[in-house]
Parts: C-alpha cells; sequence; structure tokens
C-alpha cells in the first residue's frame, strides 16, 4: 500500500541527525578542542548524541514492519541481493569520482573493498544490517516459539545486561554492528507482539526520561571540563538505554499520525544513498576534514545555523544524486526487479531438490540390497 509519509519524514529527519552526527566524530578539528560554551555543548549533545538517536530509529522502522509478516529466508536474501546492486553502484561510482578529482583520499586498500563493498564492510551499517536480514527468518521464528513469558523473559535479561549497565562507564557494551540490531529486534517484537500500545503520555514520558539522562550526563560532562578533564558525553553512546528511549519514543510518535505525500515519500527513498555517500571514507576526508572544517566554522557569526544550513545542501545534492541513480536502475535493472535473484535461486532449488532426491534414492537402494542380503 501508500507508505505513511509521517513515517517516511521521520526516516529523512533520522539521516538528517546521522548526517550531522557524521559531521561531528569525522571532522578533523576535534570538538572537545573547542572552548566550553553553548556551541560546544550543542554540537556533542545535539548532533554527535542526536546521530545515534537517529541510527534507533532508521533500524525501528525497518523493524517495525518486518513484524507485520512472516519472514522467509528467500524474501530477505532477496532483499540483501537488492541492497548489494545499490551498495556497488555508490562504491564503484565513488571510487570512479575519487580517482579523477581526488586520488589523494582514495587508498588503494578502499579501492579494493569498493569492489565488494558488502562482504568487506565499507559501511558498517549495511554489512551489520544484511547479516541481521539473513538471520531474520530464524530470529523472529525463534522468538515466536518462545511464547510471552519466555519473550518477555529475554527482554528483561538483554535489558539488564545491556540496558542497565549502559549508564555505568566501562561496563559491556554493544559496538556498532549486526548484534545491537538483534538486541533492539528483541525489544521492539516483545512490544508489538505481547504489550499494550503506550498511551501517547507514556510515550512522552519516556521520551522525557531519555531526555534527562542525556542533560543528566551533560552537566557531568561540563562539570568534568572545568576541572580540566574535556570529555564526551557517555551516555549519547550508540545503544545506551536512554538511547533506545528516544529513538524508539520518537517512532512511536510519528506513527500514530498518518498522511500522504508523494513528495516526502520520494525524498525518502534516497535517505539510505545520503548514507552510502557522505560515509564513503574518501568522502569523510572531503567532507569533514578539507572543505568543512569545524576549526573554520565554529568562529563564523551564527555558527550552528552556517553548519546546519551545510549539512542541509549537501542532503539535498545527495538525494538529487540518487535521483539519477533511481533513473538509470529504472530503465535498466529495475525493470524485473531481482529477476536475476530468482533465476539463481530457482537454479540453486533444483539442485539441492535433486540431490536430495538422489540422496534418498541412493538410500532405498542400499536397503533393498541389504535386505536382500539378509533374505539369503
Amino acid at each position: 500500500g501508500q507508505r505513511n509519509s509521517s513515517i517516511e519524514l521521520l526516516r529523512i529527519i533520522a539521516m538528517f541527525m546521522i548526517l550531522a552526527h557524521h559531521f561531528i566524530v569525522h571532522n578533523g578539528y576535534g570538538v572537545l578542542k573547542l572552548p566550553l560554551g553553548p556551541e560546544r555543548i550543542f554540537f556533542q549533545l545535539v548532533m554527535a548524541g542526536g546521530g545515534k538517536v537517529g541510527v534507533v530509529i532508521f533500524f525501528s522502522i525497518s523493524a517495525w514492519f518486518f513484524l507485520d509478516k512472516e519472514q522467509t529466508i528467500k524474501s530477505n536474501l532477496k532483499r540483501v541481493w537488492i541492497m548489494e546492486r545499490e551498495l556497488l553502484f555508490w562504491s564503484l561510482c565513488l571510487v570512479a569520482f575519487y580517482l579523477v578529482f581526488d586520488r589523494a583520499d582514495l587508498g588503494a586498500k578502499l579501492m579494493v573493498k569498493s569492489v565488494m563493498p558488502l562482504s568487506m564492510g565499507v559501511w558498517w551499517y549495511a554489512t551489520a544490517y544484511a547479516i541481521f536480514l539473513a538471520l531474520l527468518p530464524f530470529l523472529a521464528k525463534g522468538l515466536k516459539e518462545l511464547g510471552r513469558e519466555y519473550h518477555f523473559a529475554l527482554a528483561a535479561t538483554v535489558l539488564v545486561i545491556w540496558g542497565l549497565t549502559s549508564f555505568i562507564p566501562g561496563m559491556i557494551k554493544i559496538n556498532d554492528g549486526f548484534f545491537g540490531f538483534i538486541y533492539l529486534f528483541i525489544l521492539i517484537s516483545a512490544y508489538k507482539w505481547y504489550m499494550e500500545p503506550f498511551t501517547t503520555r507514556q510515550v512522552w514520558l519516556m521520551i522525557g526520561t531519555g531526555l534527562g539522562f542525556f542533560l543528566l550526563y551533560t552537566c557531568a560532562s561540563i562539570t568534568l571540563s572545568l576541572l580540566g578533564h574535556d570529555m564526551g558525553i557517555y551516555i549519547t553512546g550508540g545503544w545506551r538505554l536512554p538511547v533506545i528511549m528516544i529513538g524508539f519514543g520518537m517512532f512511536l510518535l510519528f506513527d500514530r499520525v498518518t498522511f500522504h505525500n508523494r513528495t516526502i515519500n520520494r525524498i525518502a527513498q534516497s535517505a539510505f544513498a545520503v548514507y552510502l555517500i557522505t560515509d564513503y571514507a574518501a568522502s569523510e576526508k572531503l567532507l569533514w576534514v578539507r572543505l568543512f572544517n569545524l576549526q573554520d566554522l565554529y568562529q563564523q557569526p551564527l555558527a550552528i545555523l552556517q553548519i546546519l544550513g551545510i549539512l542541509l545542501a549537501i542532503y539535498v545534492a545527495c538525494t538529487l544524486l540518487d535521483f539519477i541513480r533511481q533513473a538509470l536502475f529504472a530503465v535498466t535493472i529495475d525493470r524485473r526487479r531481482g529477476h536475476w535473484f530468482e533465476l539463481l535461486w530457482d537454479k540453486v532449488s533444483i539442485r539441492v531438490h535433486n540431490h536430495s532426491l538422489s540422496t534418498d534414492d541412493r538410500f532405498i537402494r542400499r536397503s533393498r540390497s541389504l535386505k536382500t542380503m539378509n533374505n539369503h
């Protein structure tokens, strides 16, 4: 059916948050080098911290709708196949671009990895997401088989192991990778399958609690900076419980609103491409080290607004580039979308089926032979 533009708008917002995060964490000038003040706090709390919230939102959108229908091995491997085409397109285009215009930022290792971007981990999110998709049919079926009681027990266990401990520096944590997706999927599926939907007031309370912890740890970071220990805001790290509370809470709020807008839906289709283009290793150097270095920008008048304007312009430019990619795909490989996968799947299925029949036939003949020998 027609996509809910409220969710698609949230997808766009989440990707912009991720883009802002990358501007801070990959910048050639570390944010902790800035003097303590409102600008630095905004960069650390809103931009750097908001990016991790954006990752939770982006994945929550996919996970939520996966739970609406049965997941099969074929359908999920087909999703990986279709995603790999886009990854390969952008990795090869980016290699060509940097070979011509900016060879200094393109190393030999990156060139080799770009030939197989998914398996070589050129983009961590894409690789982790592909692994999650491959495991999803088994994960979803296993969680269903657990039933309500054991599913709640599992959700409570992972919340204790990785949720409560996420408030304490030095404790175990989940790094960027597919395991974070599995952790979040366990929580989201428990909520959607077995819990009464949160009221709007409860959702706002969850978001507010998460933001409260953000502010609390921000105050701790400011205090440490005044004492001469410049540190980041710990609680805004990946997969921390307040990050999940804010991200999933935002998703629930947007999910309660339904409207349809073709322009929003069209732009949202290119959100993933914004990530692929800007988070390519050579692009990180070009964009955040050379062109838009924080050291050159933070002293400008209305620095925060200027930076947000630059990020918006980059987002628009990447979206327009992906429109071109979509047009090329529409007249070429998307005319029969996933057809090559279907051919390969059918060929492999026939071979596996024939091999199984051959094995069964040999077993039957051997059994008959043994029975004949025993009779003699």
